[in-house]
């Protein structure tokens, strides 16, 4: 008899549409009224990542490298958006779901608020509330 997984679907989070490496799967957290089809390399979220039990939850952008890119700042030295905006809050093995329902109350990801950044030639890197 196999023991029930964590599965983070069941807490709130949606499964994104991207291969990793082996069996690396990606995870969003959802936003409430917010449709969050496909993915922006520009929202700053919650999201989580498993490889079988493994998992890495974490606040900030799905792919800094690819948002700098986006953005237009890649040669700007003095902007690294994952310094600016990546906060990691858990690394390790997750295997019964109520440690993870636990951990993720604990961490509270439903009080984070989602965002998205913006560059404007008015004001520079922006980072707005999604509503």
């Amino acid at each position: 008899m196999t023991a029930e997984m964590f599965e983070p679907r069941k807490h709130g989070f949606r499964k994104l549409p991207i291969s990793g490496p082996g069996h690396l799967e990606w995870f969003e957290r959802n936003i409430n009224g917010f449709d969050g089809d496909g993915y922006d390399p520009l929202r700053l979220n919650v999201y989580l990542t498993r490889d079988g039990g493994f998992t890495t939850i974490w606040f900030g952008l799905l792919d800094s490298a690819a948002a700098e890119h986006k953005l237009g700042v890649v040669a700007d030295l003095s902007v690294n958006l994952s310094e600016l905006y990546e906060e990691i809050f858990f690394r390790g093995d997750i295997e019964a779901p109520a440690f993870g329902a636990t951990l993720l109350e604990a961490i509270r990801v439903d009080q984070k608020r989602a965002c998205i950044l913006k560059m404007s030639e008015e004001f520079g890197l922006e980072c707005h509330a999604l509503k």
